[in-house]
């Protein structure tokens, strides 16, 4: 089987179309690994919790919606870096808000060493190997841009920017306002 680390060279003519077909691979990922990052607080916020969940992906509005017991979704791929969990916080210990922030973090986590692990395990075609480092490098990003301890882009729904997980971590241990 052909492989990139055998044979493509990435600073020449040859591995120009491949380093921009990961480029496009990860603008196309970017919703759904921020869908990964997001299931990962929906999972332990519907356990947690006793009322309704809400995930989004993307832009509110112009999205696909439904519900599915006591889950709210929204998906758009416009603005597909935007994700969002909305739970009942006050009705969660700090232990069990952490444990929900975290979730989001530690999806991100697991699917990047996960795929990072595939890309450098084993031996792909050149294009299966670039949708996996395409999608690897979605999953890393949302990693780093959540772990940060920042305000995010503002949104519509946040003006101001919302709260990086590392923020909202950093404020829940730390007591710090944000």
């Amino acid at each position: 089987m052909e492989s990139i680390a055998n044979t493509i060279n990435y600073l020449s003519l040859e591995g120009i179309p491949w380093v921009l077909l990961a480029w496009i691979g990860l603008i196309i990922f970017r919703p759904f690994a921020t869908l990964v990052h997001e299931i990962g607080h929906l999972i332990p916020a519907v356990i947690l919790t006793k009322k309704e969940v809400l995930i989004r992906v993307g832009q509110s509005g112009k999205s696909w919606q439904g519900k599915f017991r006591s889950i709210l979704w929204e998906i758009s791929f416009i603005n597909g870096r935007e994700g969002f969990t909305g739970y009942d916080k006050g009705s969660l210990s700090k232990l069990g808000l952490i444990v929900v922030i975290s979730g989001g973090i530690i999806s991100s986590l697991m699917m990047s060493i996960i795929s990072g692990w595939q890309i450098f395990g084993n031996q792909f075609t050149t294009l299966a190997e670039v949708i996996l480092v395409s999608w690897f490098c979605a999953n890393s990003l949302v990693l780093i841009r959540s772990l940060l301890p920042v305000r995010l882009k503002p949104t519509a729904t946040f003006p101001e920017g919302p709260p990086s997980d590392g923020l909202e971590l950093k404020r829940i241990i730390f007591g710090k306002k944000i």
